[in-house]
């Protein structure tokens, strides 16, 4: 017995006490870890995400907000008008407050004709990125001049407040042709309570990354750019300071960017700091278990080990190993039972094998004894009527049937080669030529490997006698063939007839009958061949039969492959 196969139980005395107590510990303990940091995660990818979405909400109502307001302007007839009434002016303003109480957020307005001379404007001052002499090819009217159908949006630096603007444009335009222009411009201060309320850092950009506002300023770039440096725009991102999560969303086609961004590396250095403490902790209690319980182990499982080695040397053949238990306890009780139960065992093996030589000796002597009584009284009956008609043939098949007689009574032999049995088969198949002369036509076919092959003899002739019991029904005519073949280490004999076969319920009761082990109908010459072959041969190998109604019967007996050199030793 190997010393790797001595362990286990030793082994597992040892591991108990880490499988119960320890591991249930060290395995809830990182499950709660888990818990935490699953929770923590979920919690801050969560709020990320929310706090996008708010602000994406608040910049859409705002600027959707306006752009309905610029939209209602630019529908007016007389809005270009340079002598705009007291009563007008005061109706456009408050259209523009309405907006601004309710968002909270205000914009200023501002009015051009197409020449951009101001008509209305929200300050007194006209912000300079609005200037027709300096920005008329540029900025915001640009973009209105380049898409006239479309609302222009443009973030913008005002040099004077040293403040970022968004300005909101939308055209005017008479029978196709672009009259004025309706500006809002939207501070971003305004943003900036609500960016400060939120648990995650917000930046928002136009397309390019130009910065609109911010309060995170780790990925800005020299020109106050946000730049990733080519990191995908949601999930985990980094950087030299640490481990960011990052939420992105588009509005407007894109146009503005809203970057909502949560820093993960100060919790997650912590978390790993605790991870490492406790497996430092978790091996050295692991070490400490193996080290105590390796001398209890060895003492309580000795006797068990000289029980496993009498258990092998079993397993390996030898009954003679008997042990001898020191101990009083338990091990001792099942020491003392070993050895009784292998003397009884020996005892018991012995009995088998003498019944079995018995019980096969006597079933196999019974079974090959058999011969078929109607064929014996057919043939001679037909004997009778050609002794008067031809002599000559009458004499034949009196020593064909003698012959045959003596083979299946003889002692001599209780196994032959192929080739001697299938001789005296062919006495049997001449005696049924004579019988149905013309009716009846056999083939021999087989291979010299085949005939040099041993086996019980007689093992042929009854799937013949089956050929001829169901051939002639309804039939003038039968072939018998007869032939073999070796296979995987097996010997196969065939017998194969053209005749009228069986219904299935025929077949189905003989292939009964085969697996019985009793045979209690008048189907004999089947079952006793596969009986023979099975007590000689073991389950593996028998008869097996198939048959289709007008086609013909397929019968076959596998046996093993063995030749005459073998025959002594079985």
């Amino acid at each position: 017995m190997k010393n790797d196969k001595q362990s286990y139980f030793k082994d597992d005395i040892r591991r108990i006490f880490l499988f119960y107590a320890i591991v249930p510990v060290v395995l809830l303990t990182f499950v709660f870890l888990l818990i935490f940091w699953g929770s923590w995660r979920y919690t801050l990818e969560k709020t990320n995400k929310q706090d996008n979405q708010r602000i994406i909400t608040d910049l859409e109502t705002t600027i959707n907000s306006y752009i309905e307001v610029s939209e209602k302007l630019s529908q007016q007839k007389n809005i270009l008008d340079s002598e705009l009434d007291v009563r007008a002016r005061v109706e456009i303003f408050e259209s523009v407050y309405e907006v601004s109480n309710r968002l909270n957020r205000k914009a200023e307005l501002y009015v051009f004709d197409h020449e951009l001379k101001s008509i209305i404007s929200g300050t007194k001052k006209i912000p300079d990125f609005l200037d027709g002499n300096y920005y008329a090819n540029w900025g915001v009217f640009r973009i209105m001049n380049q898409d006239p159908e479309e609302i222009a949006l443009k973030l913008v630096i005002d040099e004077y407040s040293d403040t970022r603007q968004l300005v909101i444009g939308k055209t005017i335009i008479k029978e196709g042709v672009i009259t004025g222009y309706i500006v809002f411009v939207l501070d971003s201060k305004q943003f900036q309570v609500q960016l400060a309320n939120m648990e995650s850092q917000t930046v928002i950009t136009n397309d390019y990354g130009w910065v609109y506002i911010s309060n995170n300023y780790t990925f800005l770039n020299r020109m106050n750019r946000f730049d990733l440096k080519g990191q995908k725009t949601n999930g985990n991102i980094r950087n030299k300071l640490g481990k960011y999560y990052l939420t992105s969303s588009g509005i407007f086609d894109n146009r503005i960017q809203v970057y909502s961004i949560s820093a993960l590396g100060n919790l997650a250095s912590v978390f790993w700091s605790i991870i490492i403490i406790l497996l430092f902790v978790f091996a050295t209690m692991i070490l400490a278990v193996f080290s105590s319980t390796n001398t209890m182990a060895i003492k309580k499982t000795k006797d068990l080990y000289t029980i496993l080695k009498a258990f092998e040397k079993v397993k390996e053949g030898d009954l003679n190993t008997h042990i001898e238990i020191s101990s009083n306890d338990e091990w001792a009780i099942i020491g003392e039972s070993y050895n009784l139960m292998l003397d009884s065992l020996k005892e018991q093996i012995d009995t088998n094998k003498e019944m079995g030589r018995l019980v096969v000796t006597s079933q196999a002597k019974q079974l090959e004894s058999q011969f078929n009584p109607h064929f014996l009284f057919n043939t001679l009956e037909n004997i009778r009527f050609m002794c008067k008609l031809d002599a000559i043939s009458a004499s034949k098949m009196i020593f064909n049937l003698s012959t045959l007689l003596r083979y299946s009574i003889s002692n001599a032999q209780e196994e032959v080669t192929v080739k001697e049995d299938v001789f005296y088969t062919e006495n049997y198949m001449s005696i049924l030529k004579y019988r149905f002369n013309q009716r009846f036509h056999y083939n021999i076919d087989l291979p010299s490997a085949v005939e040099q092959c041993i086996i019980p003899k007689l093992i042929i002739q009854p799937m013949i006698e089956n050929a001829i019991k169901y051939g002639f029904e309804g039939k003038d005519q039968l072939t018998v063939k007869i032939s073999g073949y070796i296979e995987n280490s097996k010997l196969v004999l065939v017998c194969y007839d053209d005749g009228a076969g069986m219904n299935a319920v025929v077949l189905k009761e003989i292939k009964e009958i085969i697996l019985q082990n009793t045979n209690k109908s008048n189907h004999s010459g089947l079952f006793n061949i596969h009986r023979r072959v099975q007590l000689k041969y073991g389950q593996e190998y028998g008869v097996q039969i198939e048959s289709e109604l007008g086609i013909g019967t397929y019968s076959s007996v596998v046996l093993p492959v063995r030749y005459k050199d073998s025959r002594g030793g079985q």
